[in-house]
């Protein structure tokens, strides 16, 4: 097969238009420590317990001077981190810095820094406000500094799309490399700590888990924990890739993402269905050739039934799924990320981590849910999932690369 070549190897057909998009570097922070194995151990380490939200001991410091972290806020830092581990795994890019891009998801911004601010400014009026507080808080400030660390040029952007940014992100940066715009792209998302007031207004909306536990599928769901966390991809045109003597770790097969347009914090199942198949479509596949999802599995009394009955009707068929919120929390905005990473290792890996240790299934889902251990398989086109909260559905293919 020729470099750039529009036909798919064997097994996959291959999309009448736009290059092969391939995963050559991952990255992320999470709760579970810093960079890709430690995210990997938390997901396949069999134990169960409420989620841990913040990595306490996280130090950034090797990334930023001392002024930029004075002139920063934490969800930057994360951003920054994830995105600088995910070129370090694909080695020397040889990219022209033009057509480089950096494309990532964020929901609620720097709110630690504006929360800080804020007091200030009520203790001390306006003159104790840091001056760089309109560059820290806003909806540019974690691409902005993802680019200006890695030095790319070419497109930036910030893509807010409730609990779905994440995926919206990778899909966007997916088809600026398969449109010929970019070589390569750093896709992902980073979500700090959420505030006492968000978390009161989730704790209000009955969709926080009281205990601390966060049991996607079970018939002991009570809620979600939101946990802060950045994630990265390395997206490359195949092309550029073998051009360069780098090794693929998967391949982004297809994207989509939708709108309820129903309800801002109801979920109709209607966009969900709707944008698992245009995924689906998009990757030029047919339901049946889907054989895992990486569900968004919130753990919510509604949304993990609303979930798997549309999955159920898209696909036909039931796959193995689990969700990576049991043991990493929501991370609101950069969820889809997260679990994105997670998909991907679970393809390079050759495994299938458990949704928990013990699983009691809600009678009313119909799923055959990966629990107890991890689960062996044999990699084929996956699905990722992400809805959030105003309706927004985003959906990702990834798949061995053939």
């Amino acid at each position: 097969m020729t470099l750039g070549s529009t036909e798919r190897a064997a097994g996959y057909p291959r999309p009448v238009q736009g290059r092969r998009v391939v995963i050559t570097g991952v990255g992320a922070v999470s709760p579970a420590g810093v960079g890709v194995e430690a995210l990997w151990q938390l997901l396949v380490r069999p134990t169960d317990g409420p989620v841990q939200r913040t990595l306490d001991d996280f130090d950034p410091s090797s990334y930023f001077t001392r002024k930029e972290l004075r002139r920063s806020d934490r969800v930057q830092h994360l951003a920054v981190v994830a995105a600088a581990l995910a070129v370090h795994e694909a080695g020397e890019l040889d990219v022209d810095a033009a057509r480089a891009g950096v494309v990532l998801g964020n929901v609620y911004g720097a709110l630690g820094s504006v929360k800080t601010q804020l007091a200030a400014y009520g203790a001390d009026g306006p003159s104790a406000v840091s001056p760089f507080l309109g560059a820290i808080a806003s909806e540019s400030s974690c691409v902005g500094s993802a680019a200006q660390h890695l030095g790319f040029r070419g497109p930036c952007k910030m893509i807010g799309g409730g609990c779905a940014s994440g995926a919206f992100a990778i899909g966007d940066g997916a088809d600026l490399v398969a449109s010929g715009r970019c070589d390569v792209v750093v896709a992902g998302a980073s979500q700090g700590p959420l505030v006492e007031v968000i978390d009161a207004s989730f704790t209000n909306l009955k969709v926080a888990s009281p205990s601390g536990w966060v049991r996607p599928f079970d018939a002991r769901r009570e809620g979600s924990v939101f946990a802060e966390g950045s994630a990265a991809l390395v997206l490359e045109s195949l092309e550029h890739a073998e051009a360069r003597g780098a090794t693929p770790i998967a391949e982004v097969l297809g994207s989509a993402n939708t709108n309820d347009a129903s309800s801002l914090t109801d979920a109709s199942g209607r966009g969900a269905r709707e944008c698992m198949q245009a995924a689906i479509d998009d990757a030029s596949l047919a339901p049946g050739d889907v054989v895992h999802v990486n569900t968004h599995g919130s753990g919510t009394i509604v949304n993990d039934t609303t979930e798997t009955e549309a999955l159920n009707d898209v696909l036909g068929h039931l796959v193995p799924i689990t969700s990576a919120k049991g043991r990493l929390g929501h991370a609101a905005g950069s969820a889809g990320a997260l679990e994105a990473v997670a998909t991907v290792e679970s393809i390079r890996r050759r495994l299938i981590p458990p949704v928990a240790l013990e699983l009691e299934q809600d009678p009313a889902i119909e799923a055959e849910v990966v629990w107890g251990e991890p689960r062996s398989w044999e990699p084929g086109p996956t699905l990722s999932n992400s809805f959030g909260l105003g309706g927004h559905n985003g959906c990702l293919v990834f798949a061995p690369v053939t």
